[in-house]
């Protein structure tokens, strides 16, 4: 999961709940306040209706009088005297719904059933009404009344499930809105970390000197910019005196070399014949490791020198002579393995490039492909052209590389097999070299290989316009 993933998610969470514990009290409130405004009202109706019913009853002597009452609405109520525990009115809606009784004072919500032929009093295909029931206590003309009151809270239930609806259509809504606005906000807060990780991916050892750039701010990406240029810096340093260090004792060592080279030459004019055996023997050994330590200096220095080059002049090279040329130099080697040599060129392989190093590059990928061949084995050379590019295929048989250490054969002196390598004079640079010619030269350079059966390197190169 990405950060700017993470910090939506945590923005919209805590958006969330915020918007639900926000919509919980208002919810509550909004509920507590119409059953607030209903119960002043049924007070009010019970005292008012009770007041009719003592008038009524002084007028009229009769207490189950209901003109006055219904004239005004079909309500639930039951009045009784506290003194004499009479019932001295009740309506005709409370003598048809029994109720569950409520203490003084108090209030609930009831669910009862309701006859069907009451009208106003439920809905003809539901028996169930819920009331708001009341009960108070007053005093009027020296005497103690207990009044009961309901009132149907139909109308109060389809404005509460409105309500319920429009917080849940509000919170889906703020939600998709703290989605949209936290992921622009997070991309906001990242992009300077995205720039910092598009810049750290181009530099290289071949452009360390790149650096990110800086505001002029004390933030926290401000301050990261300046740790990673310094960590570069010091990298950029280390990366030179190293550079530095491998050129000059390259350089140092290839004079004595040399040296001991035609000292060795020289200290038998006329041949080592008439040196003693293990003289001689010592003799040629010297010699070998000298001509051996000569050829890695030479590759050190070829290294050294590509690595601080950073373009080349290019010039329209034939890649069909300098193939044709090395396969003939290197006949003499495979004849001696009776190793076959094929080539398949188009001969209008035609790159712009430095010849002398593309030579160079295609004669260490020849070398490879003899030496660490098997004996009888086999040599192709295939090159083609597309609309843009060329391609030359170099194949051999012999005991191939294992899938594990294809990725490594490119890096500075790593080798397959150590005692194979030492065997022929390999140190690890060869193909180190070749990536490293090719690269400067815009293309690409893979290779594949089958364990114990077939090695393949494919180089492509940019064709000349």
């Amino acid at each position: 999961m990405t950060v700017k993933t993470r910090i939506t998610l945590f923005i919209v969470g805590a958006g969330f709940i915020a918007s639900l514990l926000f919509s919980i009290v208002v919810f509550l409130e909004l509920i507590e306040q119409p059953i607030e405004i209903l119960d002043a009202m049924l007070q009010e109706e019970a005292r008012s209706i009770t007041e009719m019913v003592l008038e009524q009853q002084q007028a009229s002597a009769s207490p189950q009088t209901d003109a006055v009452v219904n004239a005004l609405s079909a309500r639930w109520i039951q009045i009784q005297e506290l003194s004499s525990r009479k019932l001295i009115y009740q309506s005709d809606l409370a003598r048809s719904i029994a109720l569950s009784p409520v203490a003084p004072g108090s209030g609930a919500i009831v669910t009862a059933s309701v006859p069907a032929d009451k009208s106003g009093a439920g809905k003809d295909n539901s028996r169930n009404m819920t009331f708001r029931v009341k009960t108070f206590l007053f005093e009027m003309r020296g005497r103690s009344f207990m009044v009961q009151i309901a009132r149907p809270m139909e109308k109060l239930e389809e404005e509460i499930q409105e309500m319920v609806l429009g917080i849940i259509s509000g919170l889906i809504l703020s939600t998709l809105a703290l989605i949209a606005i936290s992921r622009f906000v997070a991309g906001k807060i990242l992009k300077p970390v995205g720039d910092m990780k598009n810049l750290t991916r181009e530099i290289s050892e071949k452009n360390l000197e790149q650096r990110i750039p800086t505001g002029a701010g004390q933030d926290e990406f401000n301050e990261l910019a300046r740790t990673i240029n310094g960590m570069l810096d010091r990298l950029q340093h280390s990366f030179i005196r190293q550079r530095n260090f491998l050129f000059d004792t390259s350089h140092e060592l290839k004079t004595p070399l040399t040296t001991m080279r035609l000292a060795i030459d020289g200290v038998c004019p006329d041949g080592v014949e008439k040196l003693p055996v293990a003289t001689r023997d010592n003799l040629l050994q010297l010699k070998h490791q000298v001509l051996r330590m000569e050829r890695l200096v030479k590759d050190l220095l070829n290294l050294s020198a590509l690595e601080t080059l950073t373009r080349i002049d290019p010039k329209p090279v034939c890649l069909a002579d300098i193939l044709s040329a090395l396969a003939a130099d290197y006949q003499i080697m495979a004849d001696a393995r009776q190793i076959h040599i094929t080539l398949d060129l188009d001969p209008a392989l035609v790159v712009p490039g430095d010849r002398e190093k593309l030579n160079r590059a295609f004669s260490n990928i020849l070398d490879n492909a003899i030496k660490y061949n098997c004996d009888g084995g086999r040599v192709t050379v295939n090159g083609s052209q597309s609309g843009t590019a060329v391609t030359l295929c170099v194949a051999n048989t012999g005991p191939g590389v294992a899938g594990d250490e294809i990725p490594k054969v490119f890096d500075q002196f790593y080798r397959v097999e150590k005692s194979r390598s030492s065997r022929y004079g390999g140190f690890g640079l060869g193909l180190a070299i070749v990536k490293r010619i090719i690269e400067l030269h815009g293309g690409s350079v893979a290779l594949e290989s089958r364990r114990d059966d077939w090695t393949r390197l494919t180089v492509q190169l940019p064709k000349t316009g």
